[in-house]
């Protein structure tokens, strides 16, 4: 059952209010009326509602009628008032209207109340539920994460919700009433137009989003991509369209960053296949170049030249690896402070006249664990690179930081995770690096240095080594202001060696016949290998597989004193191998050597005991060592 309709009724004759009361129950109106006779008895029943209607008689003795309006419209705005009056001109009825009343009533035609009163309750209604929708409009543009536009049919704004000012830089204020157009960059604007006429003429909903063409403009004059949802908007007496607009600007970056990881991680894949095969192919050359040495002592010099020149090319190959997968790392303590120390020394060496250098450090710098040579090697090329960007002189800061990274902070930055690390960050006040160069830094071979200046390998060989130490790089440019590459490395993931290399007193690496089996699917590693453990007196025996390997190695079982093995092989992988070799043979010698050691693969040879690992291409003196620490047990 409906509640009565609650009307406080400003009215000084008691007849009149009945007769107002009556009229409304013979036309079945259930409603509950509160009669003011006075100006004070009116406000304090304004005061004391709620109330569904307000009734104001316009002719109150020291009262005014208007005045009755006001103050309903002030203390109760959203309550309707009717005019009820028995010499209420019609002048002075539309006036009222025009002051904010839903109706005015003559009291000789009480007749028309009802009927007024229904309508005036509907108008109500409908505008109570109006702007509750308008409410809720205005609550949906304000919650959504993209600019909301509203345009009318002169392209206008006459709606824009907050994000809209975050993205566009200007004031609710500034944008109102102004074309769409001034956020429109000026070589766009005239297909602009030509979109909207041809969306106002037909209507039809659609995304307008061209990612290398269409763009926006911000107060600063700054350009930014965005992705438009245009939609027409039904009103009753015009018609509006509202934009929904995307600020691409994070997501194109983040697509960029993730292109840039997909293509560094193809070339790396690349690079990593070209460099094992060389690898492999300058293996035999370096444990060769010994024997050569002693058989041909008058070929010393041109040997030399061989040699250096097959080191370099080793050196530019585990460079390629470092790149393409990140270098092995056997995690041992490294003093921040030390590091610091020697690379502000090496730099202050290396810095021309006009270049400041300025260092800085957290106190109480945590300790890490990695490989100390290869960060020196990492941010002694962050420093010559910074050094280069600022050919006229500048600055040139090195700081070490103490840092937690949280995962907000980690959001931004591709490859991130929240932690704790050691922040090595290299800054110059050098031009900056261009946009559309800045995906491309850390990309082998790609320089902006002119021909003959750069390998073009520093910064992949600096993304390698931060990576094989479980790190992310940052970097920050800008036009004209310089750069900062920040380097991560994190100081709680420890890494330590699952057992001590073998000591014992080294002996003369005499080998008196021992059985000594040597595997790797290269025939010219092999014959190298052989020839050199033959020249001291192993018995050596030869397998190109792992198949053939363990047969060899269970017919030799009684005898067998180690075993040199490749890892990567067709068939029967070196780790695999190791396993079926530990099976049958689990306290034999085992050295693996791999021209693309990785820091997991080193990790599960460990488990299964073996501590002495080989990067190709070696030398005979590191073939010699390597056995000179497994057998002499």
């Amino acid at each position: 059952m409906s509640q009565p309709l609650r009307i406080l009724h400003l009215e000084d004759s008691r007849i009149d209010a009945e007769l107002v009361r009556n009229r409304l129950e013979m036309d079945g109106i259930d409603c509950e009326i509160t009669v003011a006779a006075s100006r004070e008895a009116f406000e304090q029943g304004l005061l004391a509602g709620p109330w569904d209607l307000i009734f104001c008689d316009y002719n109150i003795p020291g009262y005014d009628g208007i005045a009755a309006l006001n103050l309903s419209k002030k203390l109760c705005p959203k309550v309707p008032v009717i005019m009820i009056s028995g010499g209420l001109s019609e002048y002075e009825g539309v006036d009222c209207i025009h002051l904010g009343a839903a109706d005015y009533v003559l009291k000789q035609a009480l007749v028309r109340l009802p009927s007024a009163v229904k309508r005036t309750l509907e108008v109500s209604q409908e505008s109570l539920l109006r702007e509750r929708a308008e409410m809720r409009f205005r609550g949906l543009m304000e919650f959504a994460p993209d600019a909301i536009v509203i345009v009318d049919e002169k392209g206008e704004m006459i709606l824009v919700n907050s994000q809209a000012e975050v993205v566009f830089g200007y004031g609710r204020e500034e944008l109102i009433g102004k074309p769409m157009e001034i956020l429109v960059p000026s070589r766009y604007r005239t297909s602009h137009s030509k979109h909207v006429s041809e969306f106002i003429q037909k209507g039809i909903s659609r995304k307008m989003a061209i990612p290398t063409e269409l763009f926006a403009i911000r107060r600063d004059g700054i350009e930014i991509p965005v992705e438009i949802l245009l939609s027409p908007l039904a009103m009753p007496d015009e018609h509006l369209t509202i934009a929904a607009i995307r600020d691409m600007s994070e997501r194109k970056r983040l697509e960029a960053q993730v292109s840039r990881a997909q293509r560094m991680e193809s070339i790396g894949a690349f690079a990593g296949n070209i460099a094992h095969d060389l690898n492999n192919a300058l293996a035999p050359v370096l444990m060769s170049l010994e024997i050569l040495r002693s058989r041909n002592p008058e070929s010393s010099e041109l040997l030399s030249i061989i040699d250096t020149g097959a080191r370099r090319g080793a050196e530019m190959l585990r460079q390629l690896l470092v790149f393409s997968k990140g270098s092995f790392v056997d995690p041992k303590p490294v003093d921040s402070s030390a590091l610091l120390t020697e690379i502000e020394t090496a730099v202050r060496v290396g810095c021309p006249e006009g270049i400041e250098l300025r260092v800085s450090a957290s106190p109480g710098l945590r300790t890490m664990l990695g490989d100390v040579t290869q960060l020196h090697q990492a941010l002694l090329n962050l420093c010559t690179n910074a050094r280069d960007a600022m050919p006229n002189g500048g600055t040139l800061t090195l700081t070490a930081e103490n840092v937690d990274v949280t995962k907000g902070d980690a959001e931004g930055i591709l490859g991130s995770r929240p932690g704790r690390f050691l922040r090595w960050s290299v800054s110059d006040t050098g031009t900056g690096i261009p946009p559309e160069v800045l995906d491309r830094v850390f990309e082998p071979f790609f320089t902006t240095k002119g021909h003959g200046k750069g390998t073009g390998l520093g910064l992949s060989i600096v993304a390698g080594i931060v990576k094989s130490h479980r790190g992310f790089v940052h970097i920050y440019s800008a036009p004209n202001c310089g750069s900062t590459f920040s380097i991560y490395i994190p100081i709680t993931e420890t890494l330590r060696e699952e057992r001590d290399p073998p000591k014992g007193h080294p002996v003369e690496l005499k080998g008196n016949q021992a059985k000594l089996l040597i595997v790797d699917d290269s025939e010219a590693i092999l014959a190298a290998t052989a020839e050199i453990m033959s020249s001291m007196d192993f018995h050596v025996l030869t397998a190109t597989n792992g198949h053939d390997a363990l047969a060899l190695a269970s017919e030799n079982a009684a005898d067998l004193r180690a075993v040199v093995t490749d890892l990567h092989m067709p068939n029967m992988d070196g780790h695999e191998f190791v396993q079926r070799l530990r099976a049958v043979l689990p306290e034999l010698a085992v050295i693996v050597t791999s021209g693309n050691l990785s820091e997991e693969t080193v990790i599960g040879l460990k488990e299964l005991g073996v501590v002495t690992f080989l990067e190709k291409p070696f030398s005979q003196d590191t073939l010699t060592s390597a056995l000179k620490s497994v057998l002499t047990k």
